[in-house]
């Protein structure tokens, strides 16, 4: 269910809940009037697909019977010569990890669709046992163990990494305690709580980029201009050097240091192509003054003529001659 659309989710539980059971006609749906006209194509398509429904004659569709199937499946696997079923010692043991793992990690109430991830792995991928109780694990580490699509891609990675036996994991138990480490640095220096992106971001660097604590710490400095640092910051950085081929401390400061000098070299250049920084003289700027002096000459000062008259002497320069 959780691989499916929403749509799709919406037909199967109307079968399930409403319908009276058999075959129904894409009319039926459309009287249903659960999701819009125009989706329900697609979504009994994508039903078909999943083989959740199978489509019978007169374009009518019928629901499959999945707990019938998964336990014919089971009893055609574990049937002995005689056509009886028999439980196998490996079957025994499988189910005493099953239900460890169901009492440890989900509380007692495991979905279906990790039995048959715990099949899966022991029987097409070929973990041993400890190495499934590990898978769940890890899945809660990294907080996607009730997800089943992330914990099926976890699976089949380890495959492909060869983490299949107790052997194999030290390198895994490796990684995880490089893991923690790095959580304790990231949430100390961001000072955040730590979300499930967080988390995944933290796994890619040091699972996939191979970064260590002492990288991850001196990517947090590089970003320090910054107001907020966040993972995603950290891990645009990590890219960077990963595409530069400079994923260990003295590489990366080599990296940034380059960086800053062609940085600054190209805004040297750019303050050079403009006026900013140049006199007014050396951009060709002068006041339209007589002497390009910069300031207006003043007009020279005259003293207020003088008569011989003591009485008109007394009211000269005053500008008050008509009184």
């Amino acid at each position: 269910m959780p691989m499916l659309g929403r749509d799709a989710v919406a037909i199967y539980l109307w079968t399930k809940m409403a319908y009276k059971g058999g075959a129904f006609t894409m009319k039926d749906v459309i009287n249903y009037g659960a999701i819009p006209e125009e989706d329900i194509k697609t979504a009994l398509a994508e039903l078909v697909s999943a083989g959740v429904l199978v489509r019978s004659g007169d374009n009518k569709f019928e629901p499959m019977d999945l707990k019938k199937i998964e336990v014919d499946e089971y009893l055609n696997r574990n049937t002995g010569s005689d056509g009886v079923p028999v439980m196998r010692s490996e079957e025994k043991s499988r189910n005493l990890l099953a239900t460890s793992i169901q009492k440890t990690f989900y509380q007692g109430r495991m979905a279906y669709v990790f039995y048959r991830l715990i099949d899966t792995c022991l029987y097409e991928y070929h973990y041993e046992e400890n190495v499934v109780y590990a898978l769940f694990e890890e899945g809660r580490e990294l907080r996607i163990h009730y997800i089943p699509a992330k914990m099926t891609d976890l699976a089949k990675k380890w495959y492909e990494k060869g983490y299949t036996t107790t052997a194999a994991l030290k390198d895994y138990y490796e990684l995880r305690q490089r893991r923690t480490g790095v959580t304790a640095l990231v949430g100390k220096k961001l000072r955040i709580r730590l979300l499930d992106r967080d988390y995944e971001y933290i796994n890619t660097w040091v699972t996939d980029y191979g970064a260590d604590e002492a990288l991850i710490e001196y990517a947090i400095t590089c970003l320090e201009y910054r107001n907020v640092i966040r993972t995603v910051d950290i891990n645009n950085k990590l890219k960077e050097w990963v595409d530069a081929g400079a994923m260990s401390i003295d590489k990366a400061m080599v990296y940034e240091n380059e960086r800053h000098k062609e940085n600054a070299a190209k805004a040297s250049r750019n303050r050079g192509r403009s006026n900013v920084r140049k006199s007014g003289k050396q951009a060709g700027i002068t006041l339209d003054t007589p002497d390009n002096s910069g300031s207006a000459k003043e007009e020279p000062k005259t003293e207020p003529e003088q008569t011989n008259d003591p009485i008109l002497d007394m009211f000269s320069g005053d500008g008050n001659e008509d009184n």
